[in-house]
């Protein structure tokens, strides 16, 4: 899913027209992101009955931060140099840096340069991971029952939808605002957590209606995310858009979630997607970079999107190469240092708390 995400956002940025709508790339990314942190802190929750927010923080920091931080860096010296094109003022590097690049542009003080202004969606998430895990951790600590937690985020979702209404009725937000903004598209990653609370196939969750329909649902669900597509009014694509369609990708993911191997779960484990799902943050990172550059001096056409993808394809391998995978080989053999202490120390008449 995380390939099929960045597909989409890459066609839509292809176009100089914007025909494919790029946001819903973004939208099942946020989605898929809920989805799997919350997972990954319901599987700790059932182990260690307690999530640390310690171990959580280091593993985002690590994933998250060193593709991030480098990207910018070599796209910043390539701009300065003039091997990349670049009209913007490097002072908003800082709110890339600082992950909050989103509420920079929306106030009006400037976009990142050379094209990293897709960053927005990544200050969005980040805040998303300061903020959650706390909250999660409060639902394990006071042994919230699950559908209690889903209820509070589905609460929380819908002010989401309230406060989008009244900023484009009242306040007259522009769209960019509505689209960038940590306050107004918080609900496209809570949805994906409440289906990973209430309807996590995964974790043993047994939904029996739902998976007894979970075709006819999805088949559902598409269509709602094609109508969203259709109907162009403004007001609705400011507002009511957002939330439909988060709601119409839950019967989706639960369908690909089902343990059954299906044909459309055959098709989503093809090696070359999966490979694409694992490059996609760092092809994400640099691919629009390409496109301000390459579209700046040259007219938009098929073999010049085909030759981005490329360059973009190997600038992740590279960095897949180089920092993530070293970076998870040294996560790897601390944890398994951490887990033969834990080991010796449980030997111990001492109990360990979490």
């Amino acid at each position: 899913m995380r390939g099929i995400a960045f597909l989409v956002v890459f066609v839509a940025h292809s176009m100089p027209h914007r025909v494919l709508p790029g946001g819903f790339g973004v939208a099942i990314f946020f989605f898929l992101s809920g989805y799997l942190i919350t997972t990954l802190l319901r599987a700790e929750a059932a182990r260690t009955s307690s999530i640390s927010l310690k171990d959580f923080y280091l593993r985002r920091v690590l994933r998250i931060f060193p593709p991030c931080y480098l990207t910018i860096l070599i796209v910043a010296a390539l701009a300065l140099f003039g091997v990349v094109y670049n009209t913007e003022s490097y002072k908003s590097l800082a709110s890339g840096l600082l992950y909050c690049s989103n509420y920079w542009n929306i106030l009006g003080w400037g976009n990142l340069p050379a094209g990293l202004g897709i960053l927005w969606s990544l200050a969005v998430e980040e805040h998303y991971y300061i903020v959650y895990p706390l909250l999660y951790a409060l639902f394990v600590r006071r042994s919230i029952r699950r559908r209690h937690q889903a209820a509070v985020l589905l609460v929380l979702c819908g002010l989401a939808l309230a406060w989008r209404c009244y900023r484009a009725m009242f306040l007259h937000s522009s769209w960019e605002s509505i689209y960038e903004g940590t306050d107004t598209r918080f609900d496209a990653i809570l949805f994906g957590c409440v289906l990973a609370i209430v309807a996590n196939t995964r974790l043993g969750d047994r939904v029996g209606w739902f998976e007894n329909h979970a075709k006819a649902l999805s088949a559902c669900g598409l269509a709602l995310i094609v109508a969203t597509f259709t109907y162009r009014n403004q007001m609705f694509r400011d507002t009511v858009r957002y939330t439909l369609q988060q709601i119409a990708l839950m019967p989706i993911f639960f369908l690909i979630t089902l343990p059954q191997r299906r044909l459309l779960t055959r098709c989503l484990e093809w090696r070359w997607l999966r490979h694409l799902g694992h490059l996609s943050y760092s092809m994400y990172l640099i691919h629009h970079t390409l496109f301000h550059h390459f579209y700046h001096y040259h007219k938009p056409s098929v073999q010049l999107a085909c030759g981005i993808f490329v360059l973009s394809l190997m600038y992740a391998e590279g960095m897949r190469t180089l920092v993530e995978l070293p970076i998870q080989k040294w996560r790897g053999r601390n944890k398994s240092r951490g887990v033969i202490g834990m080991r010796h120390a449980c030997d111990s008449p001492l109990r360990i708390t979490g």
